[in-house]
């Protein structure tokens, strides 16, 4: 019947309509697809399995450990991407059916694969102390090769190694220390991670302070010491507080924050871990002094000074480095120390001025400079070197 609704079509579809249509029976099942994932996520597994298995710390081979990272940087990769099939393999069989024996053969294979990872953690950590020293990597992180296009394969410039156009010992190091957190994090490992860290930086930190001659001073040690002893333990905190906030928090800083670049709130808690007591204990020392009777005379009061000078200049770095919320006590200790010494200050003036004011003694009956005018003029010429603190206090 011409005209009819069933009648076939007098001219074929255009051109254009035919180049995107595709025929049902060529469209992909949903069951093929998933065939097509399955296949897929099995070759992951056998892939990891060959690998992982390779570097087991457990078998035979391996009794003697032997980096990865330090001498086969093409395997060290490789490693890495396995994990990373694994556990995207280990995502698709919890979705498909937790009971799969292929999700608990992945999951036996991820734990071997973390045990090793975390062993180069550690070993890059420890075995490159003197090369991440907190000097150099804040050195070197305001470098032209910021810390973000730190690679293994990157080369430096000329002016940042002399003649050498291959990367430092720190840069090779905090790639690979980054490497091994992203994939310790991405695979549900972020604690054990940590732990590792942890452990290696805060013993740094402690044994610099040390060496900085940095001990824990309470109000009472303070009254008990020689005034002797106690100036030298002034004059190391004087040099022993701008090495630990300029170089040694500033560079643990910069140093964690890049590691776990992937992750802002475990970089901030890890810091915090490390540094929160060791930044608070430094600090505390010139508070405690101010607390202490020790600053009870005129002539010791320049200590006093000195003190409240280093923190007020070390305040904008104190700020910046310890600016999370976790390490607010450490802003808080450094102002209430700034607050007690500019009492103690302000007290120490104000018995100076009385002393002069009941001072009975006469003039000398030969003439000359009096005494107490000599000592009073000596006092303020000192107290001139300290004109910006005063003026603050």
């Amino acid at each position: 019947m011409k005209g009819s609704l069933f009648s076939r079509p007098s001219s074929p579809l255009p051109e254009s309509h035919h180049s995107n249509y595709v025929s049902p029976s060529s469209t992909p099942s949903r069951m093929q697809l998933q065939t097509f994932s399955e296949t897929l996520m099995e070759e992951n597994i056998d892939f990891a399995e060959k690998i992982i298995k390779k570097w087991d710390l457990d078998s035979m081979e391996h009794r003697k450990f032997r980096s990865l990272f330090e001498h086969d940087r093409d395997e060290a990769k490789r490693f890495l991407e396995s994990v990373s099939d694994l556990q995207k393999a280990m995502h698709f069989y919890v979705k498909l059916n937790t009971n799969s024996e292929k999700l608990t053969r992945a999951q036996k294979l991820m734990k071997l694969a973390i045990k090793r990872l975390e062993k180069e953690f550690y070993t890059i950590l420890s075995s490159n102390r003197k090369n991440l020293d907190s000097e150099s990597v804040s050195y070197r992180s305001s470098q032209a090769s910021t810390r973000s296009s730190i690679s293994d394969t990157d080369e430096v410039s000329d002016e940042d190694e002399g003649t050498s156009t291959t990367p430092h010992a720190s840069d090779v190091a905090m790639a690979d220390l980054k490497s091994i957190a992203d994939s310790m994090i991405g695979s549900g490992y972020a604690k054990e991670c940590l732990k590792i860290y942890k452990l290696i930086r805060k013993s740094i930190i402690d044994e610099t302070l040390y060496y900085l001659h940095v001990e824990s001073s309470s109000v009472s040690s303070i009254q008990k010491m020689d005034w002797q002893v106690l100036d030298q333990k002034i004059k190391n905190w004087l040099h022993a507080v701008k090495v630990a906030v300029k170089t040694l928090f500033c560079g643990e800083r910069i140093l964690c924050d890049f590691v776990f670049s992937s992750s802002e709130k475990l970089a901030e808690s890890c810091f915090a871990e490390i540094s929160r007591d060791a930044a608070v204990n430094l600090i505390s020392f010139p508070h405690n002094f101010a607390k202490s009777k020790k600053i009870l005379s005129p002539e010791k009061m320049f200590r006093g000074l000195d003190m409240y000078e280093a923190i007020s200049d070390l305040w904008p770095d104190i700020e910046s480095i310890f600016g999370h919320e976790s390490l607010s006590v450490v802003r808080c200790e450094a102002v209430a120390a700034l607050l007690k010494l500019a009492e103690a200050v302000r007290l120490m003036l104000n018995q100076f001025e009385a002393a002069i004011q009941k001072d009975s003694s006469n003039a000398t009956s030969k003439g000359g400079v009096h005494p107490l005018t000599r000592y009073v003029m000596n006092f303020l010429i000192f107290l001139g070197d300290y004109s910006g603190a005063i003026s603050d206090i």
